[in-house]
């Protein structure tokens, strides 16, 4: 294995270590709604928005050997569309960063839907074929699926706390 074959990875721990670095800038009286907006926006920018477009440039600009990597045959034409999807996500993910409300829904919708289903797939070519490369049964099919869960989990957290922060008679 190459270390871009953990680069879904390091994604993951750069948004950790992003996070933990500005809690401990923001520490003082900082609520537990802010710490999940903080990790919230981290993801967004780090693991949805530069992995999105870490995506892309692999699958538009070194397909082939993305293609290997994944068990696909290479000068599949749709490595461009697969690409093109995650540019858009990853434009999702960078916005996400600063956005919040609805936009923010949006993104996760798109995000999960995609990786989820990526994901799916990836089960599909283990079950069907046995292709088990490295970026087809490793590292990136986990992420496929725990990610989205993770977003999905962390900002239906985030929205409930807020509410109970804002209304203590909530509690």
């Amino acid at each position: 294995m190459a270390l871009t074959d953990f680069t879904p990875l390091i994604f993951i721990i750069v948004a950790i270590v992003g996070t933990f670095a500005q809690m401990m800038k923001e520490n003082r009286g900082i609520t537990t709604s802010r710490r999940i907006e903080i990790l919230l926006s981290w993801i967004f920018l780090v693991i949805v928005g530069f992995g999105g477009i870490w995506a892309f440039i692999g699958h538009t600009f070194f397909a082939d050997r993305v293609a290997e990597s994944i068990g696909w045959p290479v000068g599949n034409p749709f490595q461009q569309e697969v690409g093109l999807a995650n540019l858009a996500i990853g434009v999702l993910g960078l916005l996400s960063f600063r956005m919040i409300g609805s936009f923010r829904v949006a993104t996760i919708i798109a995000y999960s839907i995609f990786m989820i289903g990526a994901g799916i797939g990836h089960i599909w070519q283990i079950i069907t074929t046995g292709n088990m490369a490295v970026n087809n049964a490793g590292p990136i099919l986990w992420m496929d699926l725990l990610v989205p869960l993770v977003i999905i989990i962390f900002y239906l957290l985030g929205q409930h706390v807020h509410r109970i922060e804002a209304n203590p008679s909530l509690k």
